[in-house]
């Protein structure tokens, strides 16, 4: 099964996208730290979500800085990113 990540600017950012996820109804979405290999060192926030919540998500991202859009994928017990940004 496949869901979608966000990469944000910020954890406040994540928690308003979380936010405005839950009130369209993705109750599988949540902030999280951002996988090593898509955070380039440091530390960064995420937003995983339903893979059906994508256009919600790009048509209310405003206000949010976005690093990058995401389908995480899992296959033979390893997680791959496909960038969609």
């Amino acid at each position: 099964m496949s869901d979608i990540l966000v990469a944000v600017g910020s954890v406040t950012s994540a928690t308003r996208l979380v936010k405005r996820l839950a009130k369209y109804g993705d109750t599988k979405a949540r902030v999280i730290n951002t996988p090593a290999r898509l955070s380039g060192g440091g530390c960064s926030y995420s937003v995983t979500a339903s893979l059906s919540s994508e256009q919600f998500i790009r048509k209310n991202i405003q206000g949010i800085t976005v690093k990058g859009i995401y389908i995480e994928e899992f296959a033979g017990g390893e997680r791959i990113y496909h960038d969609i940004s």
